[in-house]
């Protein structure tokens, strides 16, 4: 009788435990870890070098697009990872990366991406894309102080 109450005892621990391990999984990984601020990603292409590497960083950017507009946010920075791996002045990839960590919750990486991209548009003297920037802060600024309210 003592063996059947040990192993239902053990069957309820290991549920809960499974339990509670699939939803701290679904709150990292899943649709729990997501709050959608920017819907759509910068999808002007960026200019890039006339070399090898350039063209592999324009799939990986158009990669990170499609992910993008799929809902993929974690996908598509590591594409966007790896178009600034190849050509680290890419300031498209840096802002769409900034969004999509934004999309995940990661306020800390998306402020610091889209500090390097608003560098970057400022070196290529983009003003529209710096003030689009700006926005991108004061829409994380009014998420940061309405979560804060709560």
């Amino acid at each position: 009788m003592e063996q059947i109450n040990l192993i239902t005892l053990c069957i309820v621990i290991a549920a809960v435990l499974g339990i509670g391990l699939g939803a701290m999984t679904w709150a990292y990984l899943g649709k729990g870890s997501i709050s959608v601020l920017f819907q759509e990603p910068i999808s002007s292409l960026p200019q890039l070098p006339a070399t090898d590497a350039g063209s592999k960083a324009g799939v990986y950017f158009q990669q990170g697009i499609d992910a993008y507009k799929l809902g993929n946010y974690r996908q598509a920075a590591e594409q966007f990872n790896q178009a600034i791996e190849l050509v680290s002045t890419l300031a498209e990839a840096y802002h769409n990366r900034g969004l999509a960590f934004a999309n995940l919750r990661s306020d800390d990486d998306a402020v610091t991406n889209l500090l390097k991209a608003s560098e970057l548009y400022q070196e290529q003297n983009q003003g529209e894309a710096i003030a689009i920037i700006k926005q991108n802060f004061e829409a994380l600024k009014k998420r940061k102080m309405e979560r804060e309210k709560r």
